[in-house]
């Protein structure tokens, strides 16, 4: 009988992985932590079920190559050149500042400069999968927010890149000086440059004639070999694995193949992930944790104060909401998944001792599995943080708006830049309040009146003259300062009209509560153009279309909110489309109906199909006459009931039979 050890130790982790990661997403935490404690509980330091921990590790390095090879491709050329002010400045701040700090009390501790280095590398990346789920699940990825933050993780991916590059020039090169680790960096940077070049000239190429092939096991086996090929290629002149892959992910990110590809990998990607993290939870010594514990929850502490307290300096510095930027620096505050790969490198460069890389290991695991709980509570420790420092969230010092009876609006993206522009051209009063200065001044640029700040926070709407407005239109991405607006408009003013725009439909009723006097979900908003437009697909007018989409629209969207009334709504719904479908039918040159007049042909009392419209010549000839004459080449648009329309057109039919097809001779 076979016997397989690694087989064993892969289904023994998936089995405790599966109802572990179950059983943790039950609480709102994420699979990552739930992978971190299934290596803790199954590897050696653990119960020991998993024993060749060896080659779990090296099925984990397939996970990460496939890891960066993803990202290259979703971050593609033209994103990387589009990262500005959040991406370039707030994650080179992040980054930068965090490594001087760690770096100067490294030193200050006595340690030599590589282990300093390799220390305020790893401390300054923060986890990309934790902070990115949490986000998406709380639909805040496009929030003020969310874009700080993935900003700032855009930034410490690539940086990743430089961070490998400058740990193995020490390491393979240990003592080394300042010009040594120069030199062999530049050699890196030359090495990187032509295989960049090599692989960008090669991959389009190589998928434009596989794909022509039409083969799907031929493109998957491509894709596999373009990502692993490429990281070993790079790994034979001394560059990481991990390197390799995000070259060519990069290489083939603005292809037209590259979305497809991106579908493909995923399954591997996260399957391979999986062990990534279960092969760290592996490493934690359980019984040096136990007699560090102390230690261990200082060093926890130390780098979640220091991480949050740099981004929210960075925050400042680029002129966010000081709030937004407690929210942002709890969020980003710990160790992130890469930074066990630099772990690894340290060890295996001998920079870090086991005590040192256990307590390490200790502390990034328990940082990580912490932050789920941190961001469900960053809101409220900013808003208390804020009381507490008095910053009320907004630096421009303006006076009180002048305007009366006016339009305020929240936020200057797409929706707020369109109600703007509108209102502009129809001269009603407006202000727009946004926490992105780069669009307050382009709002200003506009013509608009248009102020920096949180509207958030009472003092500054306050200032927005709301007492005096007529509407309070809230076009943010932020659900939580959405309700505050929403419940300060109402209480500063009983009888302002307050129009929210909200991500999914589950929001709308906590608005209404609030104060809100409509509520426009874009998840709903959705769903009523796919609607809509399957409708005109089909010919049904317009006039009918707006029926619908006006009938579902009363009361607030009572009919998804309130399911017991969903079963009437919808039957006359029914009812409306049965009795008012349109169809058009073609009079072709041998039909006997050409020449005769509307009346003669007496579809209606015949079929109780009603023709609507007759087309001609490129002209439409509405409710024709009884004595309107039909000609050859007329399109008559029929409207009535399916089965009205079936019996007219067996009718019409009747009297235009098809042209019978030439004979053969």
């Amino acid at each position: 009988m076979e016997n397989i050890p690694l087989l064993r130790d892969i289904v023994v982790l998936m089995a405790v992985s599966v109802p572990l990661s179950m059983l943790l997403s039950r609480f709102g935490l994420p699979t990552v932590v739930g992978f971190l404690l299934t290596g803790v509980l199954i590897g050696p330091y653990g119960f020991g079920l998993v024993t060749d921990v060896h080659t779990v590790e090296t099925l984990a390095q397939i996970g990460v190559v496939l890891l960066l090879f993803t990202i290259g491709i979703e971050f593609s050329i033209s994103k990387l050149l589009n990262i500005r002010r959040e991406g370039i400045m707030g994650g080179g701040l992040q980054v930068g500042l965090t490594v001087l700090f760690v770096l100067g009390l490294a030193l200050l501790f006595g340690q030599s400069l590589s282990v300093a280095l390799l220390l305020g590398f790893i401390i300054s990346l923060s986890s990309t999968a934790i902070v990115l789920k949490l986000l998406s699940d709380r639909g805040e990825v496009s929030s003020p927010q969310g874009n700080f933050s993935v900003g700032v993780l855009i930034f410490q991916d690539l940086a990743v890149v430089l961070m490998v590059m400058v740990l193995q020039s020490i390491g393979l090169n240990d003592g080394a000086t300042a010009f040594d680790i120069a030199k062999k960096l530049g050699v890196s940077f030359i090495a990187f440059a032509v295989i960049v070049a090599g692989v960008v000239w090669l991959m389009p190429r190589l998928f434009d004639q596989v794909v022509k092939l039409r083969n799907r096991e031929v493109f998957i086996l491509t894709i596999v070999l373009v990502c692993l090929g490429t990281a070993w290629f790079t790994s034979l002149f001394g560059l990481s694995l991990a390197l390799g892959a995000f070259i060519a992910g990069l290489a083939i990110s603005e292809s037209e193949y590259s979305s497809q590809i991106v579908a493909e990998v995923i399954p591997f990607r996260d399957t391979f992930s999986s062990l990534f993290f279960i092969s760290i939870g592996m490493l934690l010594d359980l019984s040096y944790f136990a007699g560090q514990v102390h230690w261990v929850v200082l060093l926890v502490i130390a780098i979640v104060a220091v991480k949050a307290l740099i981004v929210i300096g960075v925050g400042q510095i680029l002129k966010y909401p000081f709030r937004l930027s407690v929210i942002v620096g709890l969020n980003l505050a710990q160790i992130g998944e890469f930074s066990f790969i630099l772990m690894n490198m340290g060890q295996d460069y001998n920079m870090l001792n086991e005590g040192f890389y256990q307590a390490l290991l200790a502390a990034s695991i328990i940082s990580m599995a912490l932050t789920p709980f941190i961001h469900q509570r960053s809101a409220k420790l900013a808003w208390g943080a804020g009381r507490l420092l008095g910053m009320a969230g907004a630096r421009e010092g303006h006076k009180k708006t002048h305007l009366s009876n006016h339009v305020i609006i929240i936020g200057y993206g797409l929706n707020g830049r369109n109600l703007a522009r509108v209102l502009k051209e129809t001269g009603i009063p407006h202000a727009i309040m946004e926490m992105n200065m780069e669009r307050v001044k382009a709002a200003k640029a506009e013509g608009h009146t248009a102020y920096f700040g949180d509207a958030s926070h009472p003092e500054i709407f306050r200032r927005l003259a709301v007492e005096k407005a007529k509407m309070v239109v809230t076009a943010i991405s932020d659900p939580i300062s959405t309700r505050i607006i929403v419940k300060n408009a109402r209480e500063m003013n009983s009888a302002v009209s307050i129009l929210v725009r909200t991500r999914y439909i589950k929001e709308v009723e906590d608005l209404y509560r609030l104060g809100a006097n409509q509520v426009i979900p874009e998840e709903f908003e959705t769903s009523v153009e796919i609607f809509a437009r399957v409708l005109k697909d089909y010919r049904v007018p317009s006039n009918i279309i707006q029926n619908q989409i006006d009938l579902i629209r009363q009361e607030g969207y009572a009919m998804f909110r309130s399911p017991s009334i969903t079963g009437d709504r919808l039957s006359r719904l029914s009812a409306i489309l049965e009795k008012t479908v349109m169809d058009t039918y073609y009079v072709d040159s041998p039909c006997s109906i050409a020449g005769t007049t509307v009346k003669d042909l007496d579809l209606r009392k015949k079929s109780g199909a009603t023709i609507i419209a007759i087309a001609r010549d490129n002209a439409a000839h509405t409710n024709p006459t009884p004595d309107f004459r039909i000609e050859a080449g007329d399109i008559l648009v029929l409207l009535g009931s399916h089965a009205q329309l079936a019996a007219a057109f067996n009718l019409l039919n009747d009297r235009c039979p098809l042209p019978e097809a030439p004979r053969g001779e």
